[in-house]
């Protein structure tokens, strides 16, 4: 990779459905939901920072590999599913699907609540974040 493609820093943390609480507390669930992705902003606002970093959480809406075109991008659409142009995508290029333990649709459902963190792009009229790797131990998507 060149580091062009390394010079943006992108994050993306996953969360599960539920958060099992140790102490049966629901104090403790709700502490814990709150702190993770903190700082975050609605995905339907990531349209007015393009370029700058950004944190942004949000449920997946849709998963889909193209498999069969340029560049095998996995795609995961935030907030709304495709076509429309007011979701969030990120993109996962085919060369990196191996950074993955699992194919990333498969990872990352619909429904599914993710944080993700990067600068985010226009293309086509979509914004887009570009992830390359998958750090399982901190549930962080990078670039």
């Amino acid at each position: 990779m060149t580091r062009t493609r390394w010079s943006f820093v992108l994050f993306v943390l996953v969360i599960a459905a539920a958060f099992p609480s140790t102490s049966g507390s629901s104090v403790a669930v709700e502490s814990r939901t709150a702190a993770w992705c903190n700082g975050s902003q609605s995905w339907t606002s990531v349209h007015g920072s393009i370029g700058d970093l950004v944190r942004v959480k949000a449920r997946v809406a849709s998963a889909y590999f193209a498999r069969s075109s340029r560049g095998q991008p996995t795609f995961l659409d935030l907030g709304r599913a495709y076509p429309n142009p007011s979701r969030i995508k990120i993109v996962i290029w085919g060369s990196d699907r191996v950074n993955f333990p699992r194919a990333p649709e498969r990872m990352f459902r619909a429904g599914q609540l993710v944080c993700a963190q990067g600068v985010p792009s226009l293309y086509r009229g979509a914004v887009q974040i570009e992830i390359a790797v998958w750090d399982a131990e901190s549930r962080l998507m990078s670039f």
